[in-house]
């Protein structure tokens, strides 16, 4: 008797470790990834240069299109008149970004030179932005940058904001920026930004 309830028992507890298998199988197949923008497919479209010269610096940065359809963004980071940073964003107000429910990350497909980059997002609501700053190789390959959600913590005007990190909420703009408190020449290559 005691041999066919142990017997039951471990049977039960394999078929339970097959089912936990499979609905991690499963939720792998679920989690599908959702392009926001391919510079390849849509070309410079909105993204516009916002450097700190709209606050007296004295940073200069330019976002061109190569002959293979990637974004690129260099130039030089200046401290000069209390700058310190260049970046790249696109506002789509009217036009929402849709983040699928089971998203749980960013993806940003480039090729970096070795510096960190910080990454923003703005929601519908609230002024602020929720940011990640990402170290890049640097080896001249493509690189594929993983944000989760829930590491992105709010700033306003870069300084911490007291609300929970962002939670998936649609996007209404998406900046690319670099400010890493030196003065510092850059150049970074975008092929896509994707939600996971």
């Amino acid at each position: 008797m005691k041999t066919i309830i142990f017997i039951i028992l471990i049977t039960s507890c394999m078929s339970n470790q097959n089912k936990a298998t499979e609905n991690q199988n499963n939720s792998k197949k679920d989690q599908t990834e959702t392009t926001l923008y391919s510079f390849p497919e849509q070309g410079k479209g909105k993204w516009r240069i916002q450097d700190d010269v709209v606050m007296g610096g004295r940073s200069d940065s330019n976002l061109k299109m190569t002959d293979d359809s990637y974004a690129h963004f260099s130039g030089k980071v200046s401290l000069e008149n209390d700058g310190g940073f260049c970046s790249i964003h696109q506002t789509v107000e009217k036009d929402p970004y849709i983040i699928p429910n089971n998203s749980e990350s960013f993806l940003l497909r480039l090729k970096g030179d070795g510096k960190d980059y910080n990454f923003r997002v703005r929601a519908p609501k609230g002024r602020h932005s929720y940011a990640y700053t990402f170290p890049t190789k640097g080896d001249g390959k493509w690189e594929t940058i993983s944000i989760p959600f829930n590491k992105m913590e709010a700033t306003y005007h870069g300084e911490p904001v007291n609300v929970p990190n962002y939670d998936g909420e649609d996007v209404v703009e998406m900046q690319l920026l670099i400010g890493n408190g030196k003065e510092e020449t850059f150049e970074i290559f975008i092929e896509f930004i994707e939600v996971i």
